[in-house]
């Protein structure tokens, strides 16, 4: 039985590095770009040299060698990223054991094609770019399409499964290469073992994962769900207020006609001429031809009347046939909802503004929404802002409905101004 050779430790210590880049890359760097670098070359630097000088301890001290990499690894996902103790445990758990299952085929096939062949050999050295790269670019490509939407949410126990299942792993796929006399062997067989038990733990989490990640998913549709009932309740009951209101006013002019019969002084006349003239000015407010619309936009009007807020608005309601009632609600009332909250906290009442337009432009629908925004607005990776005063899964509802109709929502502040611009194909009526 021929003894083969066991993966060189710089082998090791790069399929380490390139599984913990590959995780990294789900949470933001905690520094600016050059100083994760630098700080990411550093730390590769230390673990090989560590690794290789480690390579040939005892069998006693073998294992404490690999649990300080093992932490090695997790400190690096901890500091530089913006993780949380339980995060950088579970990433690295995910890390380590596919790095050992990297590591495992690629010295397989090593041993496979060229058993005696040196490591630094320019085959050997081929061998394993071409394996590291099929490896860890798809694992990249995988991450990066299967990203989700939101962070995860990593509980104690989702961090323990992976830490067991990964601790497991390894144990079983490394304890076969010690023999009775405690003395390690590398056999073709045991190569093979290794490799599928690697390759059990890596499909094990990466259920678990997708598990996590199909619940964040579900927690986002649910809170954007919420968001569409509450804006059409909001609909409703504005459409309700608004034909009351109506009402009344009706009940006003009345009024104001039998006082006129009753008695017929000038001053009189002129000061319920102007109360008359006052009303119908109300009634052709927020006449946009959209009923849905002009139910929206008046509510919004009468609120930011009650609390201070200057709200502009030049809209032709006509261009968005196209749109359900829900879907008008989503873009309009959640995006004036956002932007009267956000104003309301400027302590000065004449900077409570708000400015609102909807118009054709070169075959499209353009809704434009500024508000007065004194505070630069901060954006999270995904474009939308990280301030909950400008919306959070609120505008990604937004997003989701322009994008269902080919459009696109972009936003940004600027000379204290926060704009937000919603862009539709523009579509005739049938």
């Amino acid at each position: 039985m021929m003894t083969l050779p066991d993966i060189p430790r710089l082998y090791t210590a790069l399929a380490e590095v390139l599984a913990v880049l590959v995780y990294a890359q789900a949470a933001p760097p905690r520094a600016a770009k050059p100083v994760t670098y630098a700080a990411t070359a550093g730390w590769a630097a230390v673990l090989g040299v560590f690794l290789q000088l480690t390579g040939s301890v005892p069998l006693a001290w073998w294992l404490p060698c690999m649990v300080a990499a093992i932490a090695w690894l997790y400190l690096y996902l901890w500091g530089t990223r913006e993780m949380n103790l339980l995060e950088a445990g579970y990433s690295c758990a995910r890390a380590f054991i596919l790095a050992e299952l990297t590591a495992s085929v690629e010295w397989q096939l090593h041993c496979l094609l060229w058993p005696q062949q040196r490591a630094t050999a320019p085959l050997s050295v081929l061998l394993l770019a071409a394996v590291y790269t099929a490896v860890y670019g798809f694992l990249y490509w995988f991450e990066r399409r299967h990203a989700a939407p939101t962070r995860l949410t990593i509980t104690a126990a989702a961090t323990l499964m992976a830490v067991v299942m990964a601790v497991t792993a390894f144990a079983v796929s490394n304890l076969s290469f010690i023999s009775d006399n405690g003395v390690t062997m590398s056999v073709m067989s045991i190569f093979y073992i290794r490799t599928l038990v690697d390759m059990a733990g890596v499909l094990i989490l990466t259920v678990q994962h997708e598990q996590l990640r199909e619940a964040a998913l579900h927690s986002e549709l649910m809170a954007m769900d919420n968001v569409l009932r509450r804006q059409y309740e909001q609909y409703r009951q504005s459409k309700e207020n608004i034909r009351l209101i109506n009402r009344r006013y009706h009940e006003l002019k009345m009024q104001i006609a039998a006082i006129r019969a009753e008695r017929d002084q000038a001053k009189q006349d002129a000061a319920l001429a102007e109360m008359e003239s006052g009303i119908r000015q109300y009634e052709a407010e927020n006449k946009t031809g959209n009923p849905v619309l002009d139910t929206l936009l008046t509510a919004k009007t009468l609120y930011c009347q009650q609390h201070g807020i200057n709200l502009t608005c030049v809209a032709d309601g006509t261009l968005l046939h196209f749109l359900t009632t829900g879907e008008i609600c989503t873009i309009v009332g959640t995006v004036l909802d956002n932007a009267t909250e956000s104003v309301l906290t400027e302590p000065d009442p004449e900077k409570r503004l708000i400015r609102t337009a909807i118009y054709a432009q070169n075959g499209f629908v353009m809704l434009r929404f500024e508000n007065y925004c004194t505070k630069p607005v901060e954006l999270a990776p995904d474009g939308l802002p990280r301030r909950s005063s400008h919306g959070g899964y609120d505008l990604k509802s937004v997003r989701a409905v322009a994008e269902a109709h080919g459009g696109t929502l972009t936003l940004h502040w600027e000379n204290e101004w926060f704009t937000l611009r919603v862009l539709l194909p523009q579509k005739n009526e049938l």
